[in-house]
């Protein structure tokens, strides 16, 4: 039986396409990135061009949907804090706050 490879995900950066690979990887779905080397040509030929897309087989579909369901609602899900030192707020993603550089829990002295 053959299986066909299905797009999945179109990602914003290589990173962002990887990840998912990992967390479908994590699962048991086998997957596979098309235009990873094509991230360094941006400027030069067309952006909607050299995107990277994520590809399942067929019959992993639905499970790859529900992961990636998972993924969106994790990043919009995540919430902004407050730098305890100088007050600034800071996306979820930061370790460290853009304005002072103080560590996400460290306190204020």
């Amino acid at each position: 039986m053959d299986f066909k490879w299905v797009k999945v995900f179109d990602a914003e950066h290589g990173v962002e396409a990887n990840i998912i690979k990992g967390r479908l990887q994590h699962a048991g779905i086998e997957s596979r990135l098309t235009g990873e080397a094509l991230q360094g040509a941006l400027g030069e030929i067309p952006f909607i061009e050299a995107g990277v897309a994520v590809w399942v087989y067929d019959i992993k579909l639905s499970a790859a949907q529900q992961i990636l369901l998972e993924y969106r609602q994790s990043k919009t899900s995540a919430q902004k804090w407050q730098c305890h030192h100088c007050q600034q707020w800071n996306p979820a993603s930061f370790d460290l706050c853009w304005s002072c550089m103080k560590e996400k829990h460290e306190q204020a002295q």
